[in-house]
């Protein structure tokens, strides 16, 4: 299991989240749903121990992740709305530069096949400062199929399917599928609840808020 336990981060001298705890069940789909500024994209990147907190822990495993940040960082792919894509590389340099840096294997039949899942073949060697919002989205995404080939455990992505189009969404929804076939666990910040018709839990930040006030 996957434990956020009495929670509290702040930004500046405003505290988006206060003695927030929550289980996360490994091998399983969890949307983070909220508001603007409910405190989504903040959570996500604590979990992915980027945002420190001042207080409580988050625990894999009853291990807290803090104790093995580098271990942790290696056990996920984390895609926030910026996607983290250079405008001077193209689609593949982007991916291969990506994986590079994680250690990952780069060959080319590995990348051919990130490209294909996310159907980019053709868009290969577009730089991404040429590229529409959905190309640079599924080029952000195509990373999550070096899940398959490395020992990655966990998908931490924030409002993935925006700008997507509807055969783009059903390449994600097929690799959220395969992923966990093979016990990964996904958790995503979204406005969006129709992700996939496979039972997931929720995480509803602004009714958990409402009812710490009541």
């Amino acid at each position: 299991m996957f434990n956020l336990e009495n929670l509290t981060i702040q930004r500046g001298s405003r505290i988006i989240l206060s003695d927030f705890k929550s289980v996360i069940e490994t091998g399983s789909l969890t949307i983070i749903k909220g508001g603007n500024g409910s405190g989504k994209s903040t959570l996500l990147r604590a979990i992915a121990g980027f945002t420190p907190l001042e207080k409580g822990e988050i625990k894999n495993n009853n291990k807290n992740i803090i104790s093995y940040k580098e271990e942790w960082s290696q056990k996920l792919i984390f895609v926030d709305t910026k996607n983290g894509l250079s405008n001077n590389l193209t689609i593949i340099e982007n991916l291969k530069s990506w994986a590079s840096i994680k250690g990952w294997p780069t060959s080319e039949e590995n990348l051919s096949k990130a490209l294909k899942s996310l159907d980019l073949v053709k868009y290969a060697n577009l730089f991404i400062s040429e590229c529409s919002e959905g190309l640079k989205k599924r080029a952000a995404l195509a990373r999550l199929y070096f899940s398959f080939i490395s020992d990655i455990d966990f998908w931490i992505l924030d409002e993935p399917t925006n700008e997507l189009d509807k055969p783009s969404q059903q390449l994600f929804e097929k690799l959220i599928l395969n992923f966990l076939n093979q016990q990964g666990t996904v958790i995503i910040a979204s406005h969006d609840l129709n992700i996939l018709e496979k039972k997931y839990n929720v995480i509803d930040l602004d009714l958990l808020k409402e009812q710490s006030i009541l």
